[in-house]
């Protein structure tokens, strides 16, 4: 397994509620279907486009549940930050792609990560109706496996869980 986040940085400690793989980012799934279960404070969005765009980062706060609050910021600015683990423990953490993941996960921040939603796209092939992987997405999979990050595959909190792995080897 991977030395935990706490050993190599100091910064991270503790996890987030869920921390989300899904090219949606804030949607009701997510609102609806894991807010209600996990009732986090906030959503925190890692994304560099949705960061760079003044009216999407207001389009995610006017559809987040009331009385919780969206932070979209940008990957570069996420892993300088410095948070209390007790603002990680009440938030689900959002990122659009698989490279992001990767990136914040090999910045130190914590998993396990949930992949929830990779929709239809250019060179991919489905897996599951809410999973579709491209080579270079299925090679990442089983490097972050391989370098021990754990990787559940489940799109709402009912449906049973499946590992990377068996993923992969359908």
């Amino acid at each position: 397994m991977n030395e935990s986040s706490t050993e190599r940085d100091g910064r991270w400690e503790g996890s987030f509620l869920l921390f989300r793989v899904d090219d949606r980012l804030l949607h009701g799934q997510v609102t609806v279907g894991w807010g209600t279960r996990l009732e986090p404070e906030a959503y925190v969005i890692v994304d560099d486009e949705a960061a760079a765009d003044d009216l999407s980062a207001a389009l995610f706060s006017a559809v987040a549940p009331e009385g919780t609050h969206v932070e979209v910021t940008d990957v570069h600015a996420f892993l300088q930050n410095t948070r209390p683990s007790g603002a990680m423990e009440k938030s689900i953490l959002l990122v659009r792609s698989l490279q992001t993941a990767a990136e914040l996960l090999r910045g130190g921040v914590p998993g396990p990560v949930n992949l929830g939603g990779l929709h239809a796209h250019p060179g991919a092939t489905p897996f599951l109706d809410y999973i579709h992987l491209n080579d270079a997405e299925c090679a990442l999979l089983r490097e972050l496996n391989a370098e021990g990050f754990e990787i559940e595959v489940r799109d709402l909190p009912g449906t049973p869980t499946q590992t990377v792995t068996s993923l992969l080897d359908q």
